[in-house]
């Protein structure tokens, strides 16, 4: 006897029930992820803002490890800035419209995005739970104040490959 004969045999009558699961969603499609990081990424900038391309730098570096290293490398002169990989996060500007519209942040002339009072209680909050976002969290406290617009500048524009 064949074995896929002899499987139908053994599933034949059997009963079957299915449970509908939710499929996976990775973390920077989840806007509860985005606006988390978008709130903390202001809220350990200085003046608890941040111009578009240091949050979309921010938003890229804090991804994944090798990101946030890279990072940690430049600020220690191990890499160039030429050497950092950026890009444009399409979720980043879905967190800021939709943390817009609950009223955490302002947007200035598309240009900046800033805390609101809402948001700085938020984004409290968020920094006082030590059971989410760690290893972003301690990133951000750690290089997001220290990002000067001329060094986002330098990376933006691979001026260093000159």
């Amino acid at each position: 006897m064949r074995s896929d004969i002899s499987f139908r045999q053994a599933i034949q009558g059997a009963a079957f029930s299915f449970t509908a699961r939710p499929e996976p969603v990775a973390g920077d499609l989840r806007m509860s992820w985005g606006i988390g990081i978008l709130l903390l990424s202001l809220f350990y900038s200085h003046g608890k803002k941040g111009s578009f391309p240091k949050l979309q730098f921010l938003a890229h570096a804090v991804r994944i490890r090798e990101g946030r290293d890279d990072v940690r490398a430049m600020f220690k002169g191990d890499l160039r800035t030429s050497e950092i990989s950026v890009r444009v996060e399409p979720w980043l500007n879905r967190a800021v419209a939709l943390a817009h519209g609950l009223g955490l942040v302002d947007v200035t002339k598309g240009k900046s995005v800033a805390l609101t009072d809402k948001g700085r209680e938020v984004a409290a909050e968020i920094d006082a739970n030590k059971d989410i976002f760690l290893e972003e969290r301690t990133f951000l406290a750690e290089v997001a104040r220290k990002l000067t617009e001329a060094q986002l500048t330098k990376i933006w524009r691979m001026e260093d490959l000159l």
